[in-house]
């Protein structure tokens, strides 16, 4: 009898643990059902802001080799170097249109790994000009 008993327990708990093995099977699956469209939206939000931010970049590239149009009477060698500079910037926004946002977040996992202090002096100055950015594009209120 006690036999009988304890299997029956044991029988319980088999039960049981099922049981909750498909309980959280099927949460699971509701979760991952539930964050599919956050993900999707977050992505495309991303996707929206890199190509803001590579029009951008570009913009400043065209105003750079402006600028270094204008150098060239006066100061040829500077010019040089600024219509560098400006190929530069042009050069990073055609990356930054062209990768994902998923490579681009690896590229910089990576560059961390390697380089620790400059991802973070790069994600300090990244975040201070994201601050002034946004405080220069608020609408200004009068008094």
């Amino acid at each position: 009898m006690d036999q009988d008993h304890q299997s029956a327990s044991e029988s319980r708990r088999e039960g049981l643990a099922k049981k909750a093995a498909s309980l959280g099977e099927d949460a699971q699956a509701k979760l991952a059902e539930t964050a599919e469209p956050v993900k999707d939206k977050a992505r495309s939000a991303a996707e929206e802001q890199k190509r803001a931010g590579a029009d951008q970049v570009a913009s400043l590239g065209a105003a750079v080799h402006g600028a270094a149009g204008e150098l060239e009477k006066e100061l040829p060698q500077a010019a040089g170097l600024v219509h560098s500079a400006a190929e530069t910037l042009q050069q990073a926004s055609s990356n930054l249109r062209e990768r994902s946002i998923e490579d681009l977040a690896s590229g910089f996992n990576d560059f961390a790994r390697k380089q620790p202090v400059a991802a973070f002096a790069a994600s300090i100055l990244a975040g201070l000009a994201l601050a002034r950015f946004l405080k220069s594009s608020s609408v200004k209120h009068t008094e």
